[in-house]
């Protein structure tokens, strides 16, 4: 099997469940502003040229407060990134839902994505982190291979390369979709995107014999 089979994107920071410790709100409070003055200045530049003076300047906290909590600017970068996973996980768990298909997935995805609009017109600009929403579609990956080669007979190896080919393009066009670069509602995006990869999975099944596990 292909060495990206079952591998998942986890942030340092994501607890996921109600494995999340309790967080002294003192502590709550100074993470957010460090969070809210690091987005403001990645508005105005990217990450590598941001410093630590200037966070801490803008939040009104000191150096040593920062590296209390946080070993540099990517990792509080890092954070924030988790909490928005964070968000994509417990609407799951709330929904009472799991992964049944990567169309559920990408729904959830897409809702988080408009509820969350502006972080993540700035995760998707040159100033953010524009892999983050590469490693959040991994998430699904395990899932998807695991469902295609039970359902379609598909070799673990073919799948894994269809989820990867398909989910480039799907960065791209929630990218476009979320900058008003494509006229078209949400479920429209899981529709399209979700007949994208069945379109895929039979590109495959016609040249390999999925009947055959």
């Amino acid at each position: 099997m292909g060495g990206l089979l079952g591998r998942e994107f986890e942030s340092p920071h994501l607890q996921r469940g109600n494995m999340a410790p309790k967080v002294d709100i003192r502590i709550q409070k100074t993470k957010e502003r460090l969070k809210g003055s690091l987005l403001s200045l990645l508005n105005e530049k990217s990450i590598d040229h941001i410093s630590i003076s200037e966070i801490c300047r803008l939040s009104g906290i000191n150096r040593n407060t920062f590296y209390q909590h946080y070993k540099d600017i990517r990792d509080l970068l890092s954070e924030i990134e988790g909490d928005f996973m964070e968000t994509i996980f417990s609407t799951i768990e709330i929904s009472g839902s799991s992964i049944q298909s990567v169309k559920d997935f990408l729904r959830v995805l897409l809702e988080r994505i408009r509820a969350n609009q502006d972080l993540c017109l700035l995760l998707f600009s040159d100033n953010g982190d524009k892999n983050f929403f590469r490693n959040i579609l991994m998430y699904a990956l395990p899932s998807a291979v695991e469902n295609w080669t039970k359902e379609l007979g598909m070799n673990p190896d073919d799948a894994t390369v269809l989820y990867l080919y398909v989910m480039g393009g799907a960065v791209n066009v929630i990218e476009a979709w979320m900058k008003d670069n494509i006229n078209a509602t949400l479920d429209d995006v899981a529709e399209k995107l979700n007949a994208m990869i069945l379109g895929s999975q039979s590109g495959i099944c016609l040249n390999t014999d999925c009947s055959h596990k």
